[in-house]
């Protein structure tokens, strides 16, 4: 899409737009209008649906009782005509069966043969054998026709019943024609005698006028079928004769069913809302239909005003969320503008509270965090420099002792080995000098062992992490009479060498701060090693202490040891909580990552950290009374 935009040289216009979607009030005004917009256009759906099931409804039932009313009317017409057929039939004169007294017949009853002549094809008298033998109107083509074969004829000569026909070929004109039939009976002999027929040709519509009238609307469509299907009538004339029989209104009144109504939903201009009939006396269908369109046309028309609405009203809508949504997001804006300046180092930044709940409440939030870094950043100075004051202290003690005892050792023993070269022929006194330098290298041995212990414990090289804390429990029990316990669950295996020490160290402090200041009877020690994490819980039942706020307040009282533990811990991805009331003892709680890695500024803290003395005396100058310091 942007390539597409480069291409057409809106590449300016998409950053624009990118630009303007990527502010949070541009998004929530964006969203609110999309979502209003969806649910309009649900609604306006939803109501157009309806609606258009209600119009179904009532358009179905509207044509099935138009159909069936149109049916009836018909079906009286026809039988208007049959009953004249009926009188003529049962004239005397028509059960002859002489062609000469039922033309008289036809001319006395000028009135009633007038009636039924005024149709296409006129009135004809089948005699008994089905030949033609009198027109009305008189049509030679027609006299002398054989008839015997068509089904009215056989139908009246059988059954002895009148017979309204589908659309038939005219023997002699090849047209097509419908047929009024009712057999001339004598009634004295009760013989057949033949067949008197009223005759109408369905290229001349006579029955169209009135089918007409049914239709619905000016779209609306109203059309005729015989029992076969074909098209007896309809509006375009070039359809008469058809065969509609595939037609599902036309296929259900084949089937069986009186009356009913379907739609046809095509997808196109065919689809249509038909009802259907029988036509009673006849059984000819008689069909109502319109298009899909003018059924629906008034719910298109009755929604344009409703859409129009609720478009207005989107654009209320919108205008209210854009002064919404700016309420919310100047204060943001202004949060992003102090965490700038707090970014560049400006620590007194503060923000104005919004009158929102939400929004006050995060910009309280902010404002603390910034006291809270502030704080930090100072303890954090306070905590190197007081770090790197005891890191020079340190050398400066072991310059000191190496100088005092080690290189003073030394020289000793350089001098008692010059006096031992002189005295080499006197056996006696070489032996008791080198005796005398023996004492002074097992002293410096000594010495620098004891060198060696304070800057690396051996017992954790030597005897592996859970034997090294039971070492630092014991000299803490031997040394101060206090009940040690310590607990080690799990595998204490498979650790890094720089998280065996950062652990070691961690209980090495605050065994040692329960000693300076906790004055506790008893100490529980217990150590989890678990495939997930580490965690190890000191408690004492020591003298306990109020606890500040916050962890850098330790540090800007000069108590540097908790602030220790924490950066060690922090190290390893881990945290230190201290809990500790006057009077209730303190707990320390450490929990590591078992799994955890170093990174470059962690690397170069640690090498600071674990060249610290073991005793605490280099991060501890003036330790917390009471507190269980981890360095």
């Amino acid at each position: 899409m942007k390539q597409l935009l480069k291409k057409l040289g809106l590449g300016q216009l998409y950053w624009a737009f990118y630009n303007w979607i990527s502010q949070l009030r541009s998004q929530a005004i964006f969203l609110t209008v999309l979502l209003l917009l969806l649910m309009t256009v649900l609604a306006v759906g939803v109501a157009f649906l309806a609606y258009r099931q209600v119009s179904q409804t009532l358009a179905e039932s509207r044509d099935q009782e138009l159909a069936i009313i149109g049916a009836e009317r018909l079906s009286e017409q026809m039988e208007s005509l049959l009953r004249g057929l009926l009188v003529l039939a049962d004239q005397p004169e028509m059960q002859s069966g002489e062609p000469t007294v039922q033309i008289a017949t036809l001319t006395r009853g000028r009135e009633l043969v007038a009636d039924l002549a005024n149709h296409d094809g006129g009135i004809i008298i089948l005699d008994a054998n089905g030949f033609v033998g009198v027109t009305k109107p008189f049509r030679p083509d027609l006299v002398g026709q054989d008839f015997s074969q068509e089904s009215y004829f056989q139908n009246a000569k059988t059954e002895r019943t009148f017979t309204f026909s589908n659309i038939l070929e005219e023997p002699g004109t090849g047209q097509d024609v419908i047929v009024i039939a009712v057999p001339i009976i004598n009634r004295l002999t009760d013989e057949f005698v033949g067949v008197l027929a009223v005759r109408f040709y369905t290229d001349f519509q006579r029955l169209g006028p009135e089918i007409e009238k049914l239709k619905v609307g000016d779209k609306g469509i109203a059309y005729l079928v015989d029992q076969n299907g074909r098209l007896i009538y309809h509006p375009n004339d070039s359809l008469i004769g058809t065969d509609f029989s595939q037609r599902e209104a036309v296929r259900r009144l084949n089937s069986g069913e009186r009356a009913g109504a379907i739609t046809s939903l095509t997808g196109g201009q065919d689809s249509t809302v038909e009802g259907y009939a029988v036509v009673p006396i006849t059984n000819w269908g008689l069909v109502i239909g319109e298009p899909w369109e003018q059924v629906i046309e008034p719910a298109q028309v009755s929604l344009r005003p409703v859409i129009i609405i609720l478009i207005v009203g989107l654009v209320i809508v919108a205008s209210v969320v854009s002064v919404g949504v700016q309420r919310v997001t100047d204060p943001i804006q202004n949060l992003v503008i102090q965490t700038r300046q707090v970014t560049s180092g400006d620590y007194d930044a503060q923000v104005s509270l919004s009158r929102i709940k939400e929004i006050g409440e995060l910009g309280t939030a902010f404002n603390e965090m910034v006291q809270q870094i502030s704080r930090y950043r100072v303890g954090l100075r306070e905590y190197v420099a007081d770090m790197t004051r005891s890191q020079e202290e340190e050398r400066k003690r072991i310059a000191r002792d190496l100088h005092d005892d080690t290189v003073q050792t030394l020289i000793a023993i350089g001098q008692r080995l010059e006096l031992v070269k002189g005295s080499l022929d006197d056996t006696e006194q070489a032996r008791a000098r080198l005796t005398d330098v023996r004492a002074m290298v097992t002293g410096a041995i000594a010495s620098v062992r004891q060198f060696s212990r304070d800057l690396r414990p051996l017992a954790l090289e030597d005897l592996g992490l859970a034997a090294a804390m039971q070492y630092l429990a014991n000299q803490l029990a031997q040394s101060e009479g206090v009940d040690v316990n310590l607990t080690v669950e799990g595998q204490a295996e498979n650790l890094s060498n720089d998280m065996e020490i950062a652990i070691y160290r961690i209980l090495q402090e605050a065994l040692n701060n329960v000693k300076k200041h906790a004055h506790a009877t008893e100490v529980n020690v217990l150590a989890q090693f678990t495939d997930q994490q580490i965690k190890m819980v000191v408690q004492d039942d020591g003298q306990g202490f109020e606890m500040p706020e916050a962890i850098t307040d330790f540090a800007s009282s000069g108590h540097f040891g908790v602030m220790g533990l924490h950066e060690r811990a922090q190290l390893f991805g881990g945290q230190v909580t201290v809990e500790s009331e006057p009077g209730q003892g303190t707990t320390v709680t450490l929990i590591l990552p078992r799994q955890s890695e170093l990174g470059q500024f962690g690397l170069e803290n640690m090498n600071h950290l674990r060249h610290t003395r073991p005793d605490g005396n280099a991060l501890t100058e003036n330790p917390m009374p009471g507190v269980s310091q981890k360095a």
